[in-house]
């Protein structure tokens, strides 16, 4: 029988903290876990009086303060190692700005189960994206009659760990492997994160083991992204839906057997099977951020290379229209070794293209734009009047 633990990330957010526990306590449990809460040194003594004062009725609790400030990417460090301080099997990691479905243990019980001895899993996420980061536009991966899919994307916004894949990670960043990893396979936007961050080098350690995280469709944690080390002021831009039933019956599949494998890049690996074509032959670069190509190319951008064929961009997701032989002329399958030298600007302005796929309602505002200016005068008008009588 697994031992689990779950380990709280905190720092000088009480708010944040206080929602977070909110939440643990909505959850089902089914048996004892472990509650590890690990405050980094903020001199914030009221965020240490709240976390000591807490209880927890599922199991037993440990406050842990930091004696000095370790900073987020020593802490969360820090906090994976717990898996091992306190002899867990596996850990659930959850950052003080989450909130957690109610049956986010019971996910995380059977998402062990299924994938924790595959060695090419480097661990299981409760969140699920819907925002491609790399590219700054919207992320759907394809739908499978399965509950998960795939992404050589690590996670830092619920990510549950066995002690194997943990330990696997670590032994490869403290010695310094980073340092060996091919940067031209490496996301520009994640060369770009600031040395606070640790999850840039767990993804790169994905990349360079060809390891991948399991994701659900639908996630079991969302992120409030509160004003802090990463963010000036609160947003609400990494919301995304949560699972609101308890004690579901999960169904997985096998990485080796599953249609939905998606890259760091949030690029369909399995793409260049659906049109014929050998995977090691062919770059698949929807989104247009790649820094190497194969023979073939699969891509929204115009570029001096032999059409081999097109695709429209209407269905969700973008790959729908690759697999599916969508026709169009916004997505391209591009032979690079035959050069064509003029482009074809007849064919749809890509980025007008993109711009209306992702907004969705964008014809719809526009049709509706005065209406809802007109709606918005009389609302303030109404708002100045009513003010008026109570004076």
């Amino acid at each position: 029988m697994n031992r689990y633990g779950i380990v709280v990330v905190g720092y000088n957010r009480i708010d944040s903290l206080q929602r977070l526990f909110d939440s643990l306590e909505r959850a089902h449990y089914d048996e004892d876990v472990d509650l590890i809460i690990s405050l980094d040194n903020s001199g914030n003594n009221q965020v240490f009086n709240y976390a000591n004062s807490f209880e927890w009725i599922h199991g037993n609790k440990k406050l842990i303060l930091a004696e000095e400030k370790l900073g987020l990417r020593n802490h969360v460090l820090q906090c994976g190692n717990y898996i091992n301080r306190f002899n867990f099997d596996a850990v659930i990691v959850l950052e003080d700005d989450l909130y957690v479905s109610s049956d986010f243990f019971n996910y995380a019980k059977q998402a062990i189960d299924f994938y924790g001895e595959d060695e090419r899993i480097a661990g299981i996420s409760l969140y699920q994206h819907l925002w491609n980061v790399n590219a700054d536009r919207p992320f759907l991966p394809v739908i499978s009659k399965y509950d998960t899919f795939f992404m050589q994307y690590a996670q830092s916004w619920g990510q549950i760990w066995t002690k194997n894949q943990w330990n696997l990670f670590y032994q490869w960043y403290i010695n310094q492997e980073y340092k060996n990893v091919d940067l031209n396979k490496i996301p520009d936007n994640l060369l770009k994160w600031p040395e606070s961050s640790w999850l840039k080098f767990h993804i790169q350690y994905c990349i360079a083991k060809n390891k991948f995280f399991v994701y659900p469709y639908t996630a079991l944690s969302t992120n409030f992204a509160d004003a802090g080390t990463h963010y000036a002021s609160n947003t609400n831009k990494m919301q995304v839906p949560i699972l609101t039933s308890t004690q579901k019956k999960y169904t997985f599949v096998n990485f080796e057997d599953s249609n939905v494998i998606y890259d760091a890049y949030f690029e369909n690996l399995l793409l260049a099977r659906e049109i014929g074509l050998n995977k090691n032959e062919v770059t698949v670069d929807i989104y247009g951020m790649k820094k190497e190509n194969a023979r073939y190319l699969i891509t929204m951008d115009k570029l001096p290379f032999k059409v081999l064929k097109s695709f429209g961009l209407k269905m969700r997701p973008q790959d729908m229209n690759v697999i599916y032989n969508i026709e169009g002329d916004d997505i391209f399958l591009y032979d690079t070794l035959i050069q064509e030298n003029k482009v074809n600007n007849k064919k749809n302005d890509i980025k007008l293209t993109r711009w209306m796929y992702d907004t969705r309602a964008v014809v719809l505002v526009k049709q509706n734009l005065m209406k809802i200016l007109i709606f918005e005068i009389k609302q303030k008008l109404r708002s100045l009047k009513s003010k008026f009588i109570r004076k």
